[in-house]
């Protein structure tokens, strides 16, 4: 820095010294046999540089001022900001919504297939959202998480205390008889017709026996009587009876088959045939015969 300072001084004090010579008057060159050398000549101009900055040094002062280059400045980018979003359900299929979180809750409405609503909170067991909703209680709801799909939640929901559990609603009493001990047993206890043989086109009168050999009544149950194997033939319904008690059921029946001659037929009475009553026997129910037609 001196350094740079000193050549400024001396460039200054040349150009201060060029300026104060007379103009016009050519300075007097001394005879001399002899050229200058250049080492001479270098000599004499900085002794007479150095005298004249001797003189002007009271007069002239020279400052420096070094001028930091300027740094350029730095363009601050704002940071741009995440746009707030309103967290909410997307409804997969058309789903219900009700007044708590659980299936036991009354349905207060539904959210139809792609359907959207605000999400306000959640349950504790975060598997239902509770959203808003104008026709719950308060403009609020509850939907299930299994059939929505939810966007834009944050980390923290709000969670929302389920209302008390709805009570069943009461059912009207049924009065039952007191049980009765034993167990009833009905039994295929006979078949007669007449006339024997019958007639082919003519009724023939069919009359059946069912006995209830149990320990207990028997309620309702049906007795059916087949003409052919499984070809049916008369039906009825008995309204119940009772521990040793025995019934006689009657109808009329018609063979209308032309046979060649006297034919046989299997005939088959089944007592309870639709199994209504639970019984001590079930293998005595049935009972089977053969009945001759003739031409």
């Amino acid at each position: 820095m001196r350094r740079k300072t000193s050549i400024l001084l001396i460039i200054l004090a040349l150009f201060l010294a060029s300026c104060n010579l007379p103009t016009g008057i050519e300075p007097e060159t001394p005879e001399s046999s002899e050229t200058p050398s250049i080492d001479a000549l270098g000599t004499a101009v900085e002794l007479t540089a150095v005298a004249r900055i001797t003189e002007l040094a009271g007069t002239v002062v020279v400052s420096a001022t070094e001028i930091p280059a300027s740094l350029p400045t730095e363009t601050s980018n704002p940071t741009p900001t995440a746009t707030p979003c309103t967290p909410i359900v997307t409804a997969s299929t058309t789903a219900n919504i009700r007044s708590g979180p659980d299936t036991v809750y009354q349905v207060v409405g539904s959210l139809p297939e792609n359907g959207v609503a605000k999400i306000a909170g959640r349950n504790d067991a975060n598997t239902w959202w509770y959203i808003e909703f104008a026709g719950g209680v308060g403009g609020y709801a509850w939907i299930a998480g299994s059939v929505v799909t939810a966007s834009c939640v944050p980390d923290v929901v709000q969670v929302v205390a389920a209302p008390p559990t709805p009570q069943p609603t009461a059912t009207e009493k049924v009065s039952l008889p007191p049980p009765v001990a034993g167990t009833p047993d009905l039994v295929a206890d006979g078949m007669q017709w007449w006339p024997n043989p019958g007639k082919k086109n003519q009724p023939m009168s069919i009359q059946v026996k069912v006995t209830n050999n149990g320990s207990a009544p028997a309620g309702q149950f049906t007795v059916v009587w087949l003409s052919n194997q499984t070809e049916p033939g008369c039906s009825w319904t008995v309204s119940g009876l009772g521990v040793g008690e025995s019934k006689n059921l009657d109808c009329e029946f018609t063979y209308t088959t032309q046979p060649a001659a006297t034919s046989t037929f299997w005939i088959t009475l089944f007592v309870d045939s639709n199994s209504q009553i639970a019984e001590s026997n079930e293998g005595n129910n049935k009972r089977d015969a053969q009945i001759k037609v003739e031409p």
